[in-house]
């Protein structure tokens, strides 16, 4: 199968699960939900492969990992602030919003440390 193709019916599996989702949600269904979610996922594995093309190289490994390094500390960064921003304003009584800015320090926090071991880990096991 060809890269095209693959695509193509990556999208049409994408909005099948989608449509099926949406179908639960109205029937007030977890069971629809939960088969759409995991028969796409194996027409998605299946499909996948069938795939005969390269689908990444070294190049679009790269991209992808800066993508989602950029991302990760953009996201704990606007967390944190977020969050210390929440502690602040509740600190002087305009809203209640102390517990919601803990709470977004916190997972800022963990994805900082999970981060840094992951780091360590990747190092050790890759010679780095």
């Amino acid at each position: 199968m060809r890269l095209t193709e693959y695509k193509r019916i990556r999208t049409v599996i994408a909005v099948i699960i989608g449509v099926c989702i949406a179908y639960g949600v109205i029937q007030n269904s977890v069971l629809i939900a939960v088969m759409a979610v995991t028969l796409g996922m194996i027409g998605l594995h299946v499909t996948r492969r069938r795939l005969t093309e390269v689908a990444h190289d070294e190049r679009t490994i790269l991209i992808r990992s800066k993508a989602a390094s950029a991302t990760l500390a953009i996201i704990t960064v606007v967390m944190a602030i977020i969050g210390l921003s929440l502690v602040f304003v509740s600190g002087h009584g305009m809203g209640n919003y102390e517990q919601a800015g803990y709470l977004l320090a916190y997972q800022a926090n963990l994805i900082l440390g999970l981060n840094a071991l992951l780091s360590y880990y990747y190092k050790k096991q890759l010679g780095g």
